[in-house]
């Protein structure tokens, strides 16, 4: 059983009371803190910040013996940040905590009852509006039929855990941020980039401008005028006060796994590599 702090059980047989959840997400070397609740929240006092976001969820699901739980939280996306969280993070296997404070006793970090702590699947309910990031108690599942396709293509996220497990797809140091020099609504020109030809092909580019996040693949890069080619454009110009985040891809092939190409992981990866190299062409006789 779970026991909990003498300031907990006042606050939960109080008449009156101010609940308020935390909802904690550990990713590869960032924490997100968020509560549902209408203004930021410190917990415990002079300890984290809790960014107030929209979000609600339904409760944890559980098998008759009691062996894994399930829940499916929705965040609010209006800002696109969580969406620019996903483009760069892996959320899958990592772990998500929904804990519940009450307001009028956060003197301590032990002030708090743990509803729900699983490991993420990868999310994939994306809007505009929203994103849906479900999780599961207990050991941490994963699809292995229908999610990985019997492919030459490699069905791996580049630089998720099993791509960079000899730290060769590590997104953390396969970045570049600055400011544009200039652009258009789908090229970004930065003096900058000194990288090689083709570079930051596949990757993905996280852009800035007016207070506003885009996200957009890298259709092309082009290394003898600095420019990056996105795959979408985007509703307005890019022009020197559009910052950027772009990080590096892959085009998920044999060769470029093995590090041939100048996109894809920064040494010789074809140990993780995810397809099936041995596939044959089919042609019609």
């Amino acid at each position: 059983m779970k026991e909990l702090s003498a300031s907990v059980i006042t606050q939960l047989d109080a008449q009156q009371k101010r609940p308020a959840l935390l909802f904690e997400i550990y990713l590869t070397g960032l924490t997100l803190r968020y509560v549902a609740y209408m203004t930021n929240v410190t917990f415990p006092t002079g300890g984290n910040v809790y960014t107030a976001k929209a979000i609600s969820f339904g409760g944890v699901s559980q098998t008759l013996e009691g062996q894994i739980g399930r829940v499916a939280v929705n965040f609010d996306n209006v800002s696109k940040d969580m969406t620019a969280y996903i483009d760069a993070y892996d959320f899958e296997g990592r772990t998500l905590s929904i804990k519940r404070i009450f307001l009028d006793a956060i003197g301590s970090s032990a002030y708090y009852n743990e509803l729900f702590r699983g490991y993420m699947e990868q999310p994939k309910e994306i809007t505009r509006q929203s994103v849906t990031i479900s999780a599961t108690e207990g050991k941490p599942l994963q699809r292995r039929v229908l999610l990985k396709k019997y492919d030459r293509e490699c069905n791996l996220t580049f630089g998720g855990t099993a791509c960079n497990t000899d730290g060769n797809a590590n997104l953390a140091s396969l970045k570049a941020t600055g400011t544009a020099d200039s652009g258009t609504t789908t090229t970004l020109v930065d003096n900058a980039l000194t990288q090689v030809d083709d570079y930051w092909n596949y990757g993905s580019i996280i852009l800035v401008k007016g207070g506003i996040t885009y996200n957009r693949k890298v259709y092309d890069f082009d290394a003898g005028t600095d420019t990056i080619t996105l795959d979408l454009g985007l509703p307005v110009a890019i022009d020197n006060t559009t910052t950027y985040t772009v990080y590096k891809g892959c085009a998920k092939t044999w060769d470029a796994c093995q590090s041939n190409q100048a996109y894809g992981p920064s040494a010789d990866n074809k140990a993780n590599f995810g397809g099936f190299m041995h596939i044959g062409i089919w042609r019609e006789s």
